[in-house]
C-alpha cells in the first residue's frame, strides 16, 4: 500500500502483492470500523484489508494512488458483486485526496512509512483530519524495526498457481530522513525463471517522539500506543509502533456538531 506519488508504486509488482503482505491485522482493523459502520482506508492498496471490512458490513472509502494498485483492487471486486456498493475507490495521495464528507473512523496500514519527509507526514494528517468529525478516530502502524541497512536477501517464496514466486528485500539508508528499499520478484515455472520484476523506493525514516509531535501539530492526541495487532501495549524498542489518534474538534460549529452526534447515538 502507498499513501503519495512519490514513494514505492508497485507499478510492476501489484498483482503479486497479496501474495506476501500476510499481517494478520484484518481483525484489529475491523476492531474499529465495525464499531464505526463506516471507515476512510488510506493507502488502501489492493483492498486486503477494506474487502474483509465491507464482508463485515463497513461502508468504505478507499484512497489510493498507484493506478496499479487500484486495477488489481477493482479486478477483486468483480468477483464480489454483493459488496460492490459499500466501497468506493479514490485516486489521489493522502495529503491531496477530496471526498466532500467527514468519517468516524480512518486508517492507514503499511503506509506512513512512505511519508519521506515531516511536511509530507503533516500534509497527510492535516488532509485526512478534515475528513474525521471531531473526536473522530485515526489508527495507523509505523514500522520502526525496518529502518536500517539490510543486505538483499530471500523475504519469502509464495505459490501462484503452477508458479512459484521468490520474493527478496533489501534496504539502504542514505540520509539521516530517508531509507531505500529494494525488492525483488522471480517467477518460476519448475526450474525455470520466467520473469524477474525489480521495485526501488524510498520510505522515510521517524521515530515515535516524531510520530507524537507531528500528532499534535495537526490536531490529533494519540491516545493508545500498541506494539502489535493484540492490542499488545508498545514498549520502548518494539519494531512495530500502533497509534490510536483523536481529532480534536478546530471549531465551535465541530464541538457542537460533535455533541449533537453524540447525543444522537
Amino acid at each position: 500500500m502507498i499513501c503519495n506519488h512519490d514513494a514505492m508504486s508497485y507499478d510492476k509488482s501489484a498483482h503479486l502483492y497479496d501474495l506476501f503482505d500476510r499481517k494478520a491485522n484484518i481483525e484489529f482493523f475491523a476492531h474499529f470500523a465495525v464499531s464505526a459502520g463506516e471507515a476512510l482506508d488510506v493507502g488502501a492498496g489492493t483492498g486486503r484489508i477494506a474487502i474483509p471490512l465491507a464482508e463485515q458490513g463497513v461502508s468504505l472509502y478507499c484512497v489510493e494512488p498507484s493506478p496499479a494498485m487500484r486495477r488489481e483492487f477493482e479486478r477483486k471486486l468483480t468477483g464480489l458483486p454483493e459488496i460492490a456498493d459499500r466501497i468506493r475507490i479514490v485516486p489521489g495521495a493522502a495529503a491531496d485526496f477530496v471526498i466532500g464528507q467527514r468519517f468516524k473512523f480512518a486508517f492507514l496500514s503499511g503506509c506512513f512509512d512512505h511519508f519521506i519527509t515531516d511536511q509530507e507526514r503533516r500534509d497527510a494528517l492535516e488532509n485526512i483530519g478534515s475528513h474525521l468529525k471531531p473526536g473522530g478516530i485515526l489508527v495507523f502502524d509505523v514500522f520502526l524495526g525496518l529502518m536500517g541497512d539490510k543486505p538483499l536477501s530471500s523475504a519469502g517464496e509464495a505459490q501462484m498457481e503452477d508458479m512459484l514466486i521468490k520474493r527478496f528485500v533489501g534496504s539502504e539508508v542514505v540520509s539521516t530522513d530517508v531509507q531505500q528499499v529494494e525488492m525483488i520478484y522471480e517467477i518460476y515455472e519448475g526450474d525455470n525463471l520466467l520473469e524477474r520484476i525489480e521495485e526501488i523506493g524510498q520510505v522515510g525514516i521517524v521515530h515515535r517522539q516524531d510520530v507524537r509531535y507531528i500528532l499534535e501539530q495537526t490536531g490529533f492526541t494519540a491516545r493508545y500506543e500498541w506494539g502489535d495487532y493484540d492490542f499488545t501495549p508498545y514498549h520502548e524498542g518494539d519494531p512495530l509502533l500502533i497509534v490510536e489518534a483523536v481529532k480534536s474538534a478546530d471549531s465551535d460549529d465541530d464541538k457542537l456538531s460533535w455533541l449533537n452526534f453524540n447525543w444522537l447515538l
